[in-house]
């Protein structure tokens, strides 16, 4: 025999000897499909040539009624038949959210207090983008009062696709805003396309509110990712169950196709309905820290500064310098994010024409340790050359500015430490030939 044929040989035994272990492991007792499958698997495997035996043993009935019907009982939920199909509804119980609308609207790219809000999450078999992509779950949510509705909205079957967007249709609101985390660049594009691919034109919208896109300008500062997790965790206070990673969600309605158990499906639902109701609590978080009066003033720093900018692109220029305002009223060295708000506001009443409050803006700066205070004497520096023509005035600004950045040395950024210093370099030479020409 050769070295090849006792390989072989070898390994036959090998199998054999792993296949009369497996049956006398699962020879008593009643075990999983997917394990059943495994054993039927190793024992083909380890087998003489003969007819092809079948893997898939006690797979069940795998066409579309039977698996709408599966479905819905792993998930207490309705198996609904459709001229266009099957397709499975689960309402889950409603969570009490109230949110102020009217306060809700003064926030940046927020839609107006009348428009319904209509949360959405899909899970999909894949995350890419191309044909074979199919929503298998979409999750809803809408409010009634100051309860907060779930509906899920699954799919039994691929061939069953038309039903379920026939009901997506249905669920939605005429005129909503469609509310999403990174749905702007994936779920309903997704939904859209599906939506076409079946000659049919996807449900009218009054806008579309990402909030990964609010997420990252206002918090990610102080945020590790921007994971929706993430937000759970470190915005909303909130940490989940133990939870399905989103990887393994294909996986396990590709399982259920072939045949086997619906039970898995309903980890996958939690993940989904849970996904769903942080979009309303974070809209309510929004509302609640960051609405107009005075819950701004509990607000961090730097989320005041972040939202000043989100006004001041809207044009919205007094309700910018009123974050900043209250984001600085606190100045402290050891927090840059406060020192920052007062750079910002009294760079904003400079363009906003307001030069006197935009000066007592740069005099706070200067009386706080740190790196900051340089750029305050600069500012002042300027302001006493150009406007009030008081060269002795921005020559002694401009010494105290030298005086700071040497103080701290050890602080800040380095690389815009050095452009300061040369601007103030600039600035003495052309000072001291003002001042030699006013002498002459």
């Amino acid at each position: 025999m050769t070295v090849d044929g006792t390989r072989l040989q070898r390994r036959l035994e090998d199998l054999r000897r792993e296949r009369a272990s497996i049956i006398r492991t699962y020879a008593t007792g009643e075990a999983d499909s997917e394990i059943r499958r495994a054993i039927a698997a190793v024992v083909a495997a380890g087998e003489g040539y003969s007819t092809p035996q079948p893997v898939w043993r006690d797979a069940g009935s795998v066409d579309a009624a039977s698996l709408a019907k599966r479905m819905a009982a792993a998930l207490d939920a309705d198996a609904v038949e459709t001229p266009h199909g099957w397709y499975v509804r689960r309402e889950l119980r409603p969570v009490y959210l109230p949110i102020d609308r009217e306060r809700l609207a003064t926030l940046p790219g927020m839609p107006a207090a009348g428009t319904p809000l209509f949360c959405l999450d899909t899970e999909t078999t894949g995350l890419g983008s191309a044909a074979g992509t199919v929503a298998f779950l979409i999750g809803i949510g809408w409010w009634q009062g100051d309860r907060m509705r779930l509906v899920q909205l699954l799919l039994p079957d691929h061939s069953e696709e038309r039903a379920l967007l026939d009901a997506l249709a249905a669920e939605t609101p005429p005129g909503a805003c469609l509310v999403t985390y990174n749905g702007r660049s994936f779920d309903w594009p997704l939904l859209e396309t599906r939506f076409r691919m079946g000659r049919r034109i996807p449900p009218a919208l009054d806008g579309h509110l990402d909030l990964l896109l609010i997420v990252r300008r206002l918090f990610r500062h102080r945020l590790p990712d921007a994971r929706l997790q993430t937000v759970e965790r470190h915005l909303l206070r909130r940490h989940r169950a133990p939870d399905i990673p989103s990887w393994e969600i294909p996986a396990v309605y590709h399982s259920f196709l072939r045949g086997g158990t619906a039970g898995p499906i309903r980890v996958v639902a939690r993940h989904n309905a849970e996904d769903v109701v942080t979009l309303g609590r974070l809209l309510a978080h929004l509302e609640r820290g960051y609405g107009e009066g005075e819950v701004r003033r509990w607000a961090p720093p730097g989320d005041l500064v972040r939202l000043a900018r989100l006004f001041r692109h809207e044009g919205r220029v007094d309700e910018a310098v009123e974050c900043l305002e209250i984001a600085g009223a606190p100045i402290d060295g050891d927090d840059p994010e406060s020192a920052m708000a007062v750079v910002e506001l009294a760079r904003l009443l400079r363009r906003a024409g307001r030069l006197a409050e935009a000066g007592v803006a740069w005099s706070r700066l200067v009386t706080i340790p740190g790196p900051f205070a340089g750029l305050g004497w600069i500012e002042l520096a300027k302001e006493r050359e150009h406007r009030q023509r008081d060269l002795e005035g921005a020559w002694a600004a401009t010494d105290q500015a030298l005086l700071s950045l040497y103080k701290n040395r050890g602080h800040g950024n380095a690389m815009q430490r050095r452009a300061l210093e040369a601007d103030l370099a600039k600035r003495r030479e052309r000072l001291a030939r003002k001042l030699e020409k006013r002498i002459a």
